[in-house]
């Protein structure tokens, strides 16, 4: 019995040391990519801590979708869908993982209506996301622009 319980805290001591990321999964089966796929909606937008969401809604549509393009075989999340005005938005982003799948780093943007954007959301920009939390149902990131922080959360649908 003795060895069998210190079995279980070296196992719980390495598996610990080995999450990935901060909020995120102890262990999935899933890879990084397909725990992205899919249809999710921003439930929330801070800048500095500041809850953004409002404002970001003013701009830009709270629909995000992540999907492999069948024509190129690209990473890509479109953002389409209605704002709060009614009017439409969408902003589209090729992406990659990198960092051991630790960053989500956009690496290119664009279609989005000239003057429509919040942020690190906006065409020609092309940012880099630290994942804090990656499940199937709950993505949580974050990322610096103009020396701000932003932090986003998308659940999925």
């Amino acid at each position: 019995m003795k060895k069998l319980i210190l079995f279980l805290i070296i196992i719980t001591a390495i598996t610990a040391g080995c999450k990935k990321y901060p909020d995120g999964p102890m262990f999935s089966l899933r890879s990084a990519k397909h725990r992205l796929y899919g249809e999710h909606t921003l439930v929330k937008y801070t800048v500095n801590g500041i809850d953004s969401l409002a404002h970001y809604y003013d701009s830009l549509s709270l629909n995000f979708n992540f999907y492999i393009s069948e024509s190129d075989g690209l990473n890509v999340c479109d953002m389409t869908g209605s704002r709060k005005d009614g009017g439409e938005s969408l902003l589209i982003w090729t992406w990659e993982l990198a960092s051991h799948n630790k960053i989500f780093k956009v690496t290119s943007s664009g279609t989005n209506t000239p003057g429509w954007s919040s942020g690190p959301f906006r065409n020609n920009f092309n940012p880099e996301w630290e994942i804090l939390k990656l499940k199937k149902d709950d993505i949580i990131m974050q990322t610096t622009y103009n020396g701000k922080e932003y932090l986003i959360e998308l659940t999925g649908d």
